[in-house]
């Protein structure tokens, strides 16, 4: 039967009433997060400060650590590079279905790549790949993989297709004794956790996914991960580290951000940086982070937080991750931050790299074509003699939702 909304209209109101009051609280944290950020422009102090909670027993904190730019203020928006190349990678994928008629997952890869001041047009390309093979559907003890492995595997495959691209740049630069700066844009974070209790083979995975930095950062590609909408609070984080008496430095103390806890980075920099301006470059304080180091230097992951939005308009903060080979070099910083501007800019209000876009468009499996591929596995089992039948859950469900009839007791 459909949603009784009617039962769900108190609740709603309800809802609506907490957001008001958590938005008013949180607003009063805002401020207290400004203030404390515009007294924390000494590093000495700072770093001095992180580097004492590091060396003790103490590790609960998850904050931010700065690099080499004050922190309390905004950095300038940058203009257009003149020349640059730009692809960006996104990927899908179609969970296996122990109710389907045999079981098999996909992944759909997109790429699109994009000229700026040259005269080449956009190229798009996909790379879609079914995997059926028990070998890759089980895990080591014989139980169907977790959709966080699919998850985790199809992220391998996005980096690989970037490093992919970024090599084969190199090799024709190599040729050709011209080179063009060349930046890849992956969609969503950079530093990942293949978490060992949810996805199968998370060492193998994580291996894969570093070498595949480490083919970016060999092949001169500029590597940036944008993260719409981000709701991380490392910064305030930061900032409550910093306000806490010596004494009050604790595993207790650092597991909230105390006073300024539930306000996030995104909230405190809509009221910071005006359209174009970034934040200063940070890197995130987390055991993950310092195994990226440990493994490579050039890995570590920083950050910054950029406004997109247009000068008319109220403030879009969006967040970009960096390789620290890329971090540590201010002009590969500034390319970055004025190519991300420019793609931002090419879709009016939307507000978001157009490259990405169009490699989500790419990448995207609808519905039609889960269907129609369903389809073509049913008929080659047919063709090889194979029973192609959904489970009767499956089938129930179907009559269920898609064939709903109104039934009538007769008087």
């Amino acid at each position: 039967m459909p949603l009784e909304f009617s039962q769900l209209l108190e609740q709603v109101d309800t809802m609506g009433r907490a957001l008001a009051h958590r938005n008013a609280s949180a607003a009063e944290k805002v401020k207290l997060a400004m203030q404390s950020l515009a007294e924390s422009c000494d590093l000495d102090p700072i770093r001095a400060r992180i580097e004492r909670v590091r060396q003790s027993n103490i590790s609960g904190y998850r904050g931010a650590t700065p690099l080499d730019e004050p922190i309390c203020g905004p950095y300038p928006g940058q203009p257009e590079p003149e020349q640059a190349i730009l692809t960006a990678v996104d990927g899908s994928q179609v969970y296996p279905d122990p109710h389907g008629q045999t079981l098999y997952y996909l992944t759909n890869i997109g790429r699109f790549q994009y000229c700026s001041g040259l005269p080449y047009p956009p190229e798009p390309f996909t790379h879609p790949e079914l995997v059926y093979h028990d070998s890759k559907l089980q895990d080591r003890d014989g139980r169907m993989i977790t959709n966080q492995t699919v998850n985790a595997r199809r992220t391998l495959l996005e980096m690989q297709a970037l490093a992919e691209t970024g090599w084969a740049y190199y090799q024709q630069a190599q040729e050709t004794g011209q080179w063009t700066p060349v930046a890849l844009l992956h969609d969503g974070n950079l530093l990942k956790v293949f978490g060992a209790n949810e996805v199968a083979d998370a060492a193998k995975i994580e291996a894969g996914y570093l070498r595949a930095l480490q083919q970016i950062r060999d092949s001169g590609a500029l590597l940036a991960g944008y993260v719409d909408r981000p709701r991380g609070s490392s910064l305030i984080s930061l900032l409550h580290l910093l306000h806490l008496p010596d004494d009050g430095i604790t595993e207790t103390a650092l597991r909230s951000n105390g006073e300024l806890e539930g306000v996030t980075d995104e909230m405190l920099f809509r009221r910071i940086l005006r359209p174009g301006e970034r934040s200063a470059l940070l890197a995130l304080n987390s055991p993950q982070n310092r195994e990226y180091k440990q493994h490579d230097d050039d890995l570590e992951i920083a950050f910054f937080y950029v406004n997109v939005a247009l000068p008319d308009e109220g403030p879009k903060i969006a967040r970009v991750d960096v390789p620290m080979s890329v971090a540590r070099n201010p002009a590969r910083v500034n390319f970055l931050h004025g190519l991300l501007l420019a793609q931002c800019a090419i879709q009016g209000r939307k507000r978001y790299p157009y490259v990405l876009t169009r490699a989500d468009e790419l990448a995207y499996v609808n519905g039609q074509d889960r269907a129609q591929l369903d389809e073509l596995i049913r008929i080659a089992m047919l063709q090889n003699d194979l029973a192609a039948e959904q489970s009767n859950k499956l089938q129930t469900k179907g009559l269920a939702r898609g064939e709903r009839r109104q039934h009538r007791l007769r008087a």
